[in-house]
């Protein structure tokens, strides 16, 4: 049984419910059922009608979606008070004989309550699970304290901590395309590589999150999991086998390993959009930052001395998510003289659209010595499942490889904690205009190294 606290918010309408119907689509849910609880007085047949306008926007497969539906029932339980926890306790009885996993898509400040009262009523058992959505809390001190609290209730290995990035298939796909290539492989290291480019920017602001972010800021939001977990993938070593506990301890390798400049001031670019300060829930004196740039490297034998920049931001002029591996000039004396000779790259594309392509240089065609660019995009589907139905389907069969461990979060705030304590020493907040560029001095962080973004 899939328990999902949080039933009536966002992510359950918008994402965890059409994961989860078409796990059903794909027989995956056969002998799953779904409690939702959420704090709202709805008996299941209203919730149900609920999903309907909220999470099927579309007329197809009308009858498949009825049979989902009635595999959800709902409870509405005071979350926050572990002393209301008796209905719970009196629903799971009756599916004494399946495992239970508790899926808490809520804000952190509601993970301690619910978990006490889930061991209240004494189903924190050996067979259960947990799955903790994003943030885990917002600085190292609280989510030690939140982990201490947890592990008192439940094993590590029964708990799932949710970065959903790591659903994505392109980045799932970055492993296979370094280890499984021999083509790639022996190329991927500072004899080779020049630099490493990890973006993640959107086009919308903050909207109605803006309780949720003023206390955030794209550093939390966006590099302490997402970027950092892309991040670990594209350099990490070789894992000694496909497991979940191989490929996590190399994960941690490269976060242990990562240095920044000792003068942050001019390795660290933080930038607000204009207008931030009126948006709901915004204090109108805040100092967060909804940009962030970075400039990195990874003291590894692989690729130590390589830079590599990120960068994340609400509001800016478009949505994408990619990573660039950018290869060194050419050796060679030929061809070097030519202005349009391009550096070869690979490119990883995650949003808005996901795919792999390689660039390439080859002879213009009807010249001699003329070269162009080319690009060979080798994997690119519209037909990949969306991140949470890898996630789901792979936390109820018990697999954590697309999960967090605690040893990286821990030292994923540590790095993080030190960038929110520098920006007392790099007091510069950029503004730059919604919905149009990053702040100029994003551009000046690579500038100094004498390269630039690939846009």
């Amino acid at each position: 049984m899939l328990v999902i606290f949080g039933a009536t918010g966002d992510l359950t309408k918008r994402k965890l419910v059409p994961a989860l119907f078409s796990l059903y689509r794909q027989n995956a849910l056969e002998h799953t059922s779904v409690l939702a609880i959420g704090r709202k007085d709805f008996r299941s047949g209203e919730f149900r009608t609920y999903l309907r306008s909220e999470s099927f926007g579309y007329a197809d497969d009308t009858s498949k979606q009825e049979d989902f539906l009635e595999k959800i029932d709902y409870l509405g339980l005071p979350i926050n008070d572990p002393a209301g926890y008796e209905p719970l306790r009196e629903v799971l009885q009756a599916h004494s004989d399946k495992n239970i996993v508790f899926y808490l898509s809520t804000p952190s400040d509601l993970f301690e309550p619910i978990i006490l009262g889930i061991a209240q009523i004494g189903y924190n058992t050996a067979s259960a699970r947990v799955a903790f959505e994003k943030p885990f809390w917002l600085d190292l001190e609280s989510a030690t304290a939140l982990n201490t609290f947890v592990a008192k209730a439940f094993s590590e290995e029964q708990i799932f901590r949710i970065d959903h990035y790591v659903g994505k298939e392109t980045i799932q796909n970055i492993l296979a395309f370094r280890f499984a290539n021999t083509l790639f492989e022996p190329l991927w290291n500072n004899h080779y590589i020049d630099n490493i480019q990890i973006t993640a920017t959107e086009s919308l602001g903050v909207e109605n999150r803006g309780t949720y972010y003023d206390h955030s800021g794209a550093l939390r939001d966006m590099i302490q999991n997402h970027l950092f977990q892309v991040l670990s993938l594209a350099v990490m070593e070789p894992p000694h086998a496909l497991t979940s506990a191989a490929i996590h301890d190399e994960k941690v390798k490269v976060i242990r390993s990562l240095r920044l400049g000792t003068d942050l001031a001019s390795h660290v670019v933080f930038g607000q959009y204009e207008g931030y300060k009126q948006e709901s829930w915004v204090s109108t004196t805040s100092d967060t930052e909804t940009f962030a740039a970075l400039r990195l490297e990874v003291h590894n034998w692989r690729l130590k001395g390589v830079p590599i920049y990120l960068r994340t931001g609400k509001a800016l002029a478009e949505k994408k998510t990619k990573v660039v591996i950018e290869f060194r000039k050419n050796a060679s004396i030929l061809y070097n003289e030519q202005d349009n000779i391009d550096r070869n790259r690979i490119i990883f594309e995650i949003a808005p659209h996901e795919g792999i392509s390689v660039g390439f240089n080859v002879k213009e065609h009807g010249e001699t010595k003329k070269t162009r660019a080319v690009w060979s995009e080798f994997i690119e589907s519209k037909e990949w499942p969306e991140a949470y139905e890898r996630i789901l389907g792979d936390l109820l069969l018990g697999d954590h490889t697309l999960f967090t461990r605690w040893d990286m979060i821990e030292e994923s705030w540590k790095i993080v904690d030190h960038l929110v304590n520098c920006k007392e020493h790099c007091p510069i907040l950029f503004p730059y205009e919604k919905g149009g560029r990053w702040p100029q001095a994003a551009d000046e962080l690579l500038a100094m190294d004498g390269r630039e973004w690939y846009e």
